[in-house]
Parts: structure tokens; C-alpha cells; sequence
């Protein structure tokens, strides 16, 4: 996923080569290891149901994408999943069917009106596995960054005088696009500022949880903040 290419990584190509989650995903037709994050989030916590709608903010290549749209059940449940990248990714092939919608655009630019054309009653779920350019310098800054835009579209929240006049430019209601009772997911690095945006994120959610997954890299600080039952607008 990512917002922002090339990403700087401490491994070789031949340590992702030997990677048991690499030879997996390759194995099973996932395009990326990173399904396996997903479908241990997906297994603790239920985030995606049968039928519901799923906006997954920073898709590329598409790993979330096919995993979600297997937790939507057979077609005739309907749902849907809607992948937003900055640069240009297609649907897979594996596991997607009509359901899953992908968009090209910057996640912190996107226009309130899109999402109200694929949702208009709001997502049941949010995904966020944004990440911007690492290098070792303001990681954990950056994260957060990215985190406070999926929580933003998620909920309304923002997170500085930036996102005051961010949201006023776009249209925002502070009401955000995740219905009462959804589920948010957010890639984060520990770090400094992570607790206090982490309770930032509890105001919003009845249940708030880190979680490490198995599939992260051994050496990444990332972990995933996820956030359940949204509570109704304005009871924060």
C-alpha cells in the first residue's frame, strides 16, 4: 500500500524472496504478504461482515482489497469495496469479483461527493495500510499523519489547525463517512505522539486495541490500531 513510492527497505530482494509470507501469498494468489495482516485483524476482531461496504485507503497493489471482498460472502450478499491509492493500481484478478471499485487519488484530497457516490449511506468499515516514503527520519510522524487522515475520513476528526481548514475547503461536517457502529483499521509506527493519538482515537470508538500481527517484518515498528464501534456523531 502506500501513499507515497519508493519505499526504503532495510531487507534484500532475496530476504523477501525467502520470506515464508512472501512464498505464501505467492502460493495461495495473493498479490501481496500483507493479506495475511488483514486476515489476522479480520480473525480477532470481525471488522468485515457479510454484504457491507469497505473503503480501503491506500490499496495498492491490492492484498486488502481481495481479502475483504472474500469476508463480503457470495455475490448475491452484495457489499462493496472501494480501494483508493495515489498512483495507479488495478483490481486483482484473485478473489475480487464486480464488487471491489479502485480510484486513483491523493486520500487527503479525496472529495466528500466521491465517497458519497460509492456509499451514500456511509462505509460499514474502514482500512487504512497508508504509508508514506520511510527513511528512518519522522517515520512515526508520518504515520500518524496518515493514521489522522483515515481517522478524519473515517469520523470528522481533525487533528490540527491544518485539518480545521482541510475539512472546511472539502466540505466536511466533522460527521465522517464511517456508520455508527463501524469498525477502522490504521497501520501505525510506535513512537513518539503514538499515545496520545491513540487516545484521541478512543473518543470516537466504545473499543480501541494495538495489535501486532505475525505477518509484520520482525524489525518494523508498525503495528495496527483498530478501532470498534464507532460512536454516534456528536456523542464524543
Amino acid at each position: 500500500m502506500n501513499i507515497c513510492r519508493p519505499v526504503v527497505a532495510a531487507w534484500t530482494k532475496r530476504t523477501v524472496i525467502e520470506d515464508p509470507w512472501f512464498k505464501q501469498a505467492k502460493k495461495e494468489g495473493y498479490v501481496s504478504r500483507a493479506a495475511y495482516k488483514l486476515k489476522e485483524i479480520q480473525k480477532k476482531h470481525n471488522i468485515i461482515k457479510k454484504g457491507s461496504t469497505v473503503l480501503d485507503l491506500g490499496c495498492s497493489p491490492g492484498a486488502w482489497m481481495q481479502v475483504a471482498c472474500q469476508e463480503l460472502g457470495p455475490v448475491d450478499r452484495g457489499g462493496l469495496v472501494l480501494g483508493i491509492d495515489i498512483q495507479a493500481v488495478t483490481v486483482p484478478p484473485r478473489f475480487c469479483d464486480q464488487r471491489v471499485k479502485v480510484m486513483q487519488a491523493d486520500a487527503r484530497e479525496i472529495s466528500p461527493a466521491v465517497l458519497q457516490q460509492y456509499a451514500p449511506k456511509g462505509f460499514d468499515t474502514v482500512l487504512s495500510d497508508m504509508l508514506h516514503f520511510t527513511s528512518g527520519i519522522n517515520d512515526v510522524e508520518l504515520s500518524i499523519e496518515l493514521a489522522s487522515t483515515a481517522l478524519h475520513i473515517a469520523t470528522g476528526y481533525c487533528f490540527d489547525q491544518y485539518g480545521e481548514t482541510y475539512a472546511q475547503k472539502m466540505g466536511f461536517k466533522h460527521q465522517g463517512y464511517l456508520k455508527p457502529g463501524g469498525a477502522l483499521v490504521m497501520k501505525v509506527y510506535e513512537g513518539a505522539g503514538t499515545n496520545e493519538f491513540m487516545k484521541d482515537v478512543q473518543r470516537y470508538f466504545t473499543k480501541v486495541a494495538r495489535m501486532r500481527v505475525e505477518a509484520s517484518r520482525s524489525q518494523s515498528r508498525e503495528f495496527f490500531a483498530v478501532a470498534l464501534g464507532r460512536k454516534q456523531p456528536g456523542s464524543q
